[in-house]
């Protein structure tokens, strides 16, 4: 099944299915700030936020990291994940520049079959190779409690949802 998004209402597919509620998050293995390989398994025991988004250079993701800084301060045993293409250098600087102590980035720079093996790959577009924007909430055995793919790229995910899962 095949998955879709838009940019300014020009439609986007996205590849594969998206992670069903209860399912256990796949296996990744991605890059972090210092150019390590980070997998799934590192966060083993934490509940999970996976903040997928195209770029940091778009207000809507920037304002989604910022967001989910203010928010993630507030959840006990939660880690927020931002995935992205961009490089590590690039989130090192932009979390350096708002003071978002808490960023944890993983690029996809290497690991990305990652994305599809998500379902957040954007197939068709400009766009295309790039991760969706999708919010994705997990508990601490990986089993998926949330998962919204944004229907409008420019847009923001529903935060308020997200976070209900987590405070249940």
């Amino acid at each position: 099944m095949t998955n879709a998004t838009a940019l300014i209402d020009d439609p986007i597919l996205v590849e594969d299915d998206l992670p069903s509620l209860g399912q256990t998050l796949p296996f990744f293995q991605l890059v972090n700030q210092a150019l390590e390989d980070v997998s799934l398994e590192a966060f083993r025991g934490q509940r999970k936020i996976l903040h997928f988004f195209p770029a940091i250079d778009t207000p809507a993701s920037a304002n989604s990291l910022r967001t989910l800084e203010t928010l993630g301060k507030q959840l006990p045993n939660t880690v927020i994940l931002h995935i992205s293409a961009d490089l590590p250098f690039t989130m090192s600087r932009f979390c350096s520049a708002e003071n978002l102590s808490g960023c944890i980035h993983l690029s996809t720079m290497r690991g990305r079959d990652m994305l599809k093996n998500y379902g957040v790959l954007m197939m068709t577009s400009k766009l295309a190779g790039l991760p969706a924007r999708v919010l994705m909430v997990a508990d601490e055995n990986d089993q998926v409690l949330h998962v919204e793919l944004v229907k409008e790229l420019s847009n923001e995910p529903d935060y308020a949802a997200a976070l209900a899962v987590l405070q249940k």
